[in-house]
């Protein structure tokens, strides 16, 4: 494909938008232009809607004021407008160019939710969130599911001038799903919620009452959280449920009772609700709290509405009929079983409990949950936000008073590289640093389970978007890429992209772990703090072979990076050769979890979800029980490792050897297809195993005789040292890397050859190879030292 080609691609399918880095660069800040933005675009709802209604009072007048919206939400919100006589100077399609320019061009942004993954906030904008409710249901790194696709979210809150916060719980929460106390540099706003200033003003409710003809009614409400998929068989079964529960509580309601339904629209448009006598759709063209306010009751399960709604004091029934299948399919962060609000299981109890009287609400719940609700929040937050008065009370992130430290570790993968990140993390003294862990989110999506490696309670960081591209960025990277001609232009480019991603956050160090990806080399080279590049490998003969990563881009990082930490001093020649400096050269060796090798030597063998195997999980224990000899290999499937001189060499072997096995283990690489065709060709091909990813292969390793590394290049070989603590002999290519192992603990090196490898195997059967012993705990009190130095040198 072209690059031309490429580039309309990228360009038609919207990876690319091509206007809104010139909108950035270009486009002065308006100080009085105000673009609001709900739920992505999705309506005009609850916190915009009554922000909205203040800025139409006269002290805005000069402000322009603009709303984002989609284009199938259009309609509605004009509607919306129209009914309560509100002045919207510019209803923008969101996601369209003038939308970027918008968003480029507004002194003052307000969201309740997030901007797009692209979006960078300018220096001079004044950006408020007003975070869409209180969150019940965990989030953020709170929710592993949430971990590896947070990153969009977790930077709109760090790049917000103000958050606000209604109650104590909230901020507590957000917090530390989010990891603002070290992390956030603007201000905490203290401040009854907009949309929740209604709730104090009950007569606004009665009166709407009357207006709708429900004077002598009792109003319920009935809003559960939406349990489905966005597709057709989950709404359908939603949908039919649905339709029983209200067919019950249409019985069981009595003449002076109504009830409304608002439910997510894959339930509620495939809901007939003409035949009820007392149940009829949410009213629309009405903001949802102004009707919420008008209630007698509220029914809901798992919505953060409840802690809105108990600011009025009325009956709140929750209607929880799964709460099991809910919470542990969701994670939630309180039993709603212990609140005070009757719980129920079946539409004839919420029936009955319309009936019964108010029971006053518990001071603890609304203190706890209402900690600022006092009822006249809009004015003084649009006052202190918009027109400078120091009205609101607000807080800042104290944090900690530790130093962040970033470290970018790749995508997870499982290799060495992975292995070694996850030693190091384990060994690091979390009392010196707050260590943050990044990551890709598009590097994950596809196997976001890899992720469930890192503590629960890890901080994260994850890159929730990719590079914010255009037509001549894109000519300028591909003639850096090509040929090593580096723009301004280009260099401007990835400054821009490490403050979308990172804004104002403030780091002592960042690390790129992984090494490799050449966008993440270039951002964090325009890193405004101390950075250090680690190299796992070979790196001359990785671009050689892979041009993975790219020459000139590993040249400027080597070049300018303030440490390039290699982790064997095998390594250091070629990093020299490559960017040209020794000064900023260090040898940091791995850590090794030499306890955690030796727990998960004595784990059951498992295939995991994205586990290959030539053969079944019960041959290959009976092969490992056997009293055959097994010889095992561990590493990528990738040119590097040699799999054909192991299998040529194997063959060989065991045309003498028959009571002989060979098992190949690898995670990452593109050569495992290929490795079994080499396998299944060969006469020994009936004794070679193959399996490609599984996360612990250290009860297969322990029950091998003998570990085989057959590659031309390697960095310090992570399972050298993991066979050392299994007591399993090894040999290895005379390579770098591997010999500079032996040099230092002893080993069997044989020449990078299908006969040394051979030879190699039949001094084994000699008995000429002996595991090698290791004090992994001094080791790793020394890389320990080397790594706390650097961070200190910065």
């Amino acid at each position: 494909m072209s690059a031309w080609t490429k580039i309309k691609k990228k360009l038609k399918s919207g990876t690319w938008y091509p206007f809104y880095n010139t909108f950035y660069e270009k486009t002065r800040i308006d100080p009085h232009l105000i673009l609001l933005e709900s739920r992505s675009g999705r309506g005009m709802e609850s916190n915009i809607f009554a922000i909205l209604r203040e800025l139409n009072r006269e002290e805005y007048k000069n402000y322009t004021i603009a709303l984002a919206c989609r284009s199938d939400y259009r309609d509605s919100v004009e509607k919306k407008l129209q009914h309560y006589g509100l002045r919207v100077d510019h209803l923008v399609k969101f996601g369209s160019i003038f939308y970027y320019r918008m968003l480029s061009k507004a002194g003052f942004l307000i969201n309740d939710s997030t901007f797009p993954g692209r979006f960078i906030k300018k220096d001079g904008q004044i950006y408020l969130n007003v975070w869409h409710g209180t969150p019940l249901k965990c989030m953020g790194r709170d929710n592993l599911e949430e971990r590896y696709s947070m990153g969009n979210v977790m930077r709109n809150l760090l790049m917000s001038d103000y958050l606000l916060f209604s109650n104590v719980f909230m901020e507590e929460k957000m917090r530390g799903a989010y990891m603002l106390d070290n992390l956030y540099q603007g201000q905490f706003i203290h401040e009854c919620y907009p949309r929740n200033e209604i709730f104090f003003h009950p007569d606004k409710g009665e009166a709407l009452k009357k207006k709708f003809g429900f004077g002598n009614l009792q109003v319920s409400v009935y809003m559960p959280t939406f349990r489905g998929k966005a597709d057709a068989v989950d709404s359908k079964d939603s949908v039919k449920e649905m339709q029983g529960y209200l067919d019950v509580l249409d019985r069981c309601l009595d003449e002076d009772q109504l009830l409304l339904v608002k439910l997510h629209p894959f339930v509620g448009n495939g809901l007939n609700l003409s035949s009820y006598q007392h149940i009829q759709k949410f009213p629309e063209g009405y903001d949802t709290y102004e009707v919420l306010n008008m209630c007698d009751v509220l029914i809901t399960d798992y919505s953060s509405v409840m802690y809105d709604f108990a600011n009025s004091g009325k009956k709140i029934i929750l209607f929880a009929y799964d709460i099991e299948d809910y919470a542990g399919s969701r994670g939630m962060y309180e039993d709603i079983r212990t609140y005070p609000f009757p719980l129920v299981r079946t539409p004839k109890e919420v029936a009955d409990l319309l009936k019964t009287p108010v029971k006053e609400l518990d001071e603890a719940f609304r203190k706890k949950y209402g900690t600022y609700e006092q009822g006249s929040g809009i004015r003084n937050l649009c006052h202190h936000v918009i027109l400078g008065e120091n009205l609101c009370h607000t807080a800042s992130a104290s944090g900690n008073q530790k130093k962040n430290v970033l470290i970018y570790a790749g995508d997870f993968q499982q290799n060495g590289i992975t292995t070694s990140f996850l030693n190091l993390m384990k060994e690091l003294d979390q009392e010196k640093y707050n260590y943050f862990v990044s990551y890709r989110m598009n590097s994950l999506k596809e196997a976001p389970w890899r992720l469930d490696c890192l503590p629960h309670q890890a901080n994260v960081y994850p890159l929730g978007s990719e590079m914010n591209m255009d037509v001549i960025t894109a000519i300028c990277q591909g003639l850096y890429m090509k040929l090593g001609i580096r723009t301004k232009r280009l260099t401007h480019a990835y400054a821009r992209e490490w403050k979308k991603h990172f804004g104002n956050s403030r780091f002592q160090a960042v690390l790129h772990f992984n090494g490799y990806e050449n966008y993440i080399i270039s951002m964090f080279e325009q890193a405004p703090f101390s950075r250090t590049i680690w190299v796992h490998n070979d790196m001359e003969k990785e671009i050689e072979r892979k041009k993975n990563p790219n020459k000139y881009v590993l040249h400027d990082a080597y070049a300018s990076y303030d440490h390039v930490a290699a982790v064997s001093r095998d390594l250091t020649k070629a990093v020299e050769a490559i960017g040209g400096r020794r000064d900023n050269i260090t040898v940091i060796p791995n850590c090794q979890d030499y306890e955690g090798i030796k727990r998960r030597s004595g784990e059951a063998i498992c295939f995991d979800q994205e586990t290959k195997c030539t053969v079944s999980l019960k041959k290959l224990q009976e092969v490992l029980n056997g009293s055959d000899r097994k010889f095992i290999n561990i590493g990528r499937f990738s040119q590097e490792k040699q799999h054909s001189r192991l299998i040529q060499a194997f063959e060989l072997f065991w045309k003498k050897n028959k009571n002989t096995w060979l098992i190949i283990i690898g995670g990452a690489g593109n050569l495992y297809e290929q490795t079994c065709q080499l396998a299944k060709n060969s006469a020994a091909g009936s004794h070679i195993i193959l399996i490609r990813s599984i996360r612990n292969p250290m009860p297969i390793l322990k029950a091998s005789d003998l570990l085989v590394l057959s590659s031309d290049y390697e960095g310090l070989p992570v399972v050298l040292f993991e066979a050392a603590v299994l007591g399993v002999p090894f040999v290895a290519t005379n390579v770098p890397g591997a010999r500079c192992f032996c040099e230092d603990y002893g080993g069997m090196l044989a020449e990078p050859s299908v006969l040394g490898v051979l030879k190699g195997m039949e001094a084994f059967e000699r008995g000429e190879c002996k595991a090698p012993k290791i004090d992994c705990r001094e080791n790793n009190r020394k890389s320990l030292e080397l790594f706390e130095t650097l961070l200190q040198k910065t």
